[in-house]
């Protein structure tokens, strides 16, 4: 799992593709777009989806994505399944090397996953692997010994796992930016600082060689790469631009190869640089988290089920933000193989039924009985978060007389404030990391941590996701996932809005871009 405009740039369209799309300053060097400043680039720390996109360029697992997001072989060269699927055996390739020269060993990958679990750590991404034996208890606490995590070592050259259930998905679950290495000495010697050029030592196809802080990051490809010849690029430069619309421009003066695309420019993309741009749906949920444990919303179901159907979702997304999003009634999207998303009750509602509902519920709520309910919303730097915000809190405001302040967060503020369940009410985004609606339903477990920052805590939720977790029968095992999105949806702990799309331009001279539902595109894959 993994956490997303509308004003005209004024420069003639003629000029300016003349200029920096045709001739790039240097054939060698791939510009990207990065949304945020990264928080860390420590894979085991981070919790966001956009510093995983770095870390990806940075880092390579015993399996990878290639560029249509399918697990391919990583630092394992191969690898095979008992018969009852529960013990893997993953054999590296003797030519896998740190980006110093030293050898990538199976203790390197023991030690990895065993930092993941371990609750000192505190890894955002520690409960998605909650699949290998022992991970529940040592990340719950009452396992001391990391140890006994079902990750060992055969030999140098042979990682084994041990699963509490089967898991077909397992090459695709490792396959994850956070499923990586890290460099033992690096981090023995550095502490916290093993992430600052210099001091890092990865294992994907670059290294990171300079971090200007709230400008860019550069890439130098990695001599010591295991399949270094088929990495074009000599550099990637990672550029920290968190405003889309900034982002189109400076794609436009030829500063970036790869840059998102507003939802106001899209029109613009279509009809100026049709051969530019490329639309793809997303493995993802926007949605408003509710703060759980902070009232008045946390104890009054009736009160978050009346600001959930106050909103219209074709609204906002056919005229607040009509960029391909598609309104959201569910938490998993239709596409996903075998899974049948449930929807919220209300769906199909006439708006005026659906608007009298609504009201129904607030004044049954009493939220409003001692005047105007006031409610605060943050979100992290974005225009078209603001605007999309803007809208829900006019829907709010004349259904139910809700007054609503937003308060926009620098994206490490923003994050903080998710992680210490400090706000009433957050913009938010989930994306699988694989295709498997488990994936995006089992971050709102209780004992998610991070990953629900709603703090939504429901034993029968749990028990669901539990016992999907635990069976083989694929038809039932979807019939379980059913059933916990459904609780989902009933407790609106959690407000979907709409199913985003990936907008990007991507310069033509670039090659081997691929459209896929985990927007993933590692740069090792992308050539001049």
């Amino acid at each position: 799992m993994s956490r997303w405009k509308r004003f005209l740039i004024l420069v003639p369209a003629l000029a300016v593709l003349g200029v920096g799309w045709g001739e790039p300053a240097a054939a060698s060097i791939l510009r990207r777009a990065s949304a945020v400043e990264p928080e860390t680039l420590d894979p085991h720390k981070s919790g966001g989806g956009f510093e995983q996109l770095i870390e990806a360029d940075l880092f390579e697992g015993l399996t990878t994505y290639d560029a249509a997001s399918r697990a391919i072989p990583g630092v394992a060269s191969h690898w095979d399944a008992s018969p009852d699927g529960l013990t893997w055996t993953f054999h590296l390739r003797p030519d896998a090397k740190w980006s110093d020269g030293t050898p990538v060993t199976a203790d390197d990958f023991v030690a990895a996953f065993q930092r993941l679990v371990d609750p000192t750590v505190a890894s955002p991404s520690a409960e998605m692997f909650e699949v290998l034996k022992g991970a529940s208890e040592i990340i719950a606490g009452t396992e001391k010994q990391l140890s006994a995590l079902g990750v060992t070592a055969v030999d140098p050259a042979t990682v084994r796992m041990t699963l509490v259930h089967p898991m077909a998905l397992l090459p695709e679950l490792l396959a994850t930016a956070v499923a990586v290495p890290v460099y033992r000495p690096a981090l023995a010697k550095f502490g916290d600082q093993w992430t600052r050029p210099g001091n890092m030592i990865s294992n994907g196809p670059y290294v990171l060689t300079a971090w200007a802080p709230q400008s860019e990051l550069v890439l130098k490809r990695n001599a010591a790469f295991h399949d270094a010849k088929s990495v074009t690029f000599d550099e990637v430069h990672w550029v920290v631009v968190e405003d889309d619309q900034t982002a189109l421009k400076r794609y436009r003066a030829g500063e970036l190869d790869i840059s998102r695309v507003p939802a106001g420019e899209l029109d613009w993309a279509k009809r100026t640089i049709p051969n530019h741009l490329h639309v793809a749906p997303q493995f993802a949920v926007v949605y408003l988290s509710i703060n759980m444990r902070q009232e008045p919303l946390a104890s009054n179901l009736k009160l978050r089920t009346a600001l959930s159907m106050a909103i219209d979702r074709e609204v906002l997304s056919d005229k607040v933000e009509p960029a391909g999003e598609i309104a959201a009634y569910s938490v998993i999207t239709d596409g996903i193989a075998g899974y049948e998303p449930q929807t919220l009750k209300f769906k199909g509602m006439s708006e005026a039924d659906r608007l009298a509902a609504a009201r129904k519920l607030f004044d049954e709520s009493g939220a409003g009985k001692a005047g105007p309910l006031k409610l605060s919303v943050i979100y992290s730097t974005d225009r078209d978060k603001k605007r999309l915000l803007l809208a829900i809190a006019a829907m709010w405001k004349e259904c139910c007389g809700v007054e609503v302040t937003l308060i926009n967060r620098e994206w490490q503020v923003f994050l903080s404030n998710r992680r210490q369940h400090d706000f009433q009410i957050s913009f938010d985004q989930i994306a699988g990391s694989y295709a498997d609606a488990y994936d995006v339903l089992s971050g709102f477990v209780s004992t998610a941590g991070e990953l629900n920052d709603a703090g939504y805590a429901n034993p029968a939720y749990d028990a669901l996701i539990g016992k999907a977790s635990l069976t083989v029968d694929a038809v039932e095992r979807e019939r379980l996932l059913g059933r916990a999105e459904r609780l989902l949806l009933d407790d609106a702990a959690m407000l979907p809005l709409n199913f985003p799309v990936y907008r990007a331009v991507v310069n033509p001279r670039i090659k081997g871009w691929e459209e896929n539902l985990l927007n993933l595109t590692p740069s090792r894959f992308l050539s001049p």
